[in-house]
């Protein structure tokens, strides 16, 4: 397996997805230019950047997420890697994007989740990746706070909601999900790679608050306007 590792990477070296320079998947400089967000100054309820006295994100809008945590805004390397590792299959990505988004809410939050979970892609949407490349991030994030990162959320109905505002999305998604098991009270983290709007991250909360969490909130690693 590593001579052939060696093979491909000696006939497609590996390189850097904002600078495109070979030796690794992000490389230190653009590491550090990554467009984070700030925890301390963002929005604890929606995640948006600067909203911590006032958001004018989700002032007019009822999460049923009780905060949100976003690594970065979906600009620069960090969109590409997310589109990337989405739509070009770079899976190595999921893991890398997975252990800093774990690192930043573990930071934030500390021990807090009792179930880890992500926001399923469609069957067509897996079918035609191969992957789930949600559960790929999710993974470090359920490790990082030492619970599993399970399936619990299952399309019941998938919409386009390209097309629709934020009101429109927000209608649109609710009653997306169905949950697998009963949560019986538990504290539920449920991850993503891309929050726009919030719908259907307000969609997965309300079906996992339904099933019995006691809690949710939401963990993604970009932010998008």
């Amino acid at each position: 397996m590593r001579l052939l590792d060696g093979l491909i990477e000696l006939l497609a070296p590996t390189r850097c997805v904002g600078c495109e320079l070979p030796g690794a998947l992000l490389c230190e400089r653009c590491l550090q230019d990554l467009p984070r967000i700030d925890a301390d100054v963002a929005c604890p309820h929606c995640g948006a950047p600067y909203g911590a006295m006032v958001c004018t994100e989700c002032w007019s809008t009822e999460f049923a997420f009780a905060a949100a945590l976003s690594l970065g805004e979906l600009e620069g390397a960090l969109a590409r890697a997310v589109v990337l590792h989405k739509d070009a299959g770079e899976r190595r990505l999921g893991p890398l994007l997975g252990s800093m988004l774990a690192e930043a809410a573990a930071t934030r939050w500390r021990a807090w989740p009792d179930a880890v979970c992500w926001v399923p892609a469609t069957g067509a949407a897996i079918a035609r990746r191969g992957f789930d490349h949600s559960a790929a991030i999710a993974a470090p994030v359920a490790q990082r706070f030492g619970v599993d990162a399970e399936p619990l959320l299952v399309r019941s109905r998938a919409r386009d909601q390209r097309h629709l505002g934020r009101e429109g999305r927000l209608a649109s998604a609710r009653g997306t999900f169905a949950v697998a098991r009963p949560l019986d009270g538990a504290r539920a983290l449920v991850v993503d790679d891309v929050l726009t709007t919030g719908a259907t991250l307000d969609a997965a909360a309300q079906a996992l608050l339904a099933a019995g969490a006691a809690e949710v909130r939401a963990a993604v690693v970009a932010r998008a306007w």
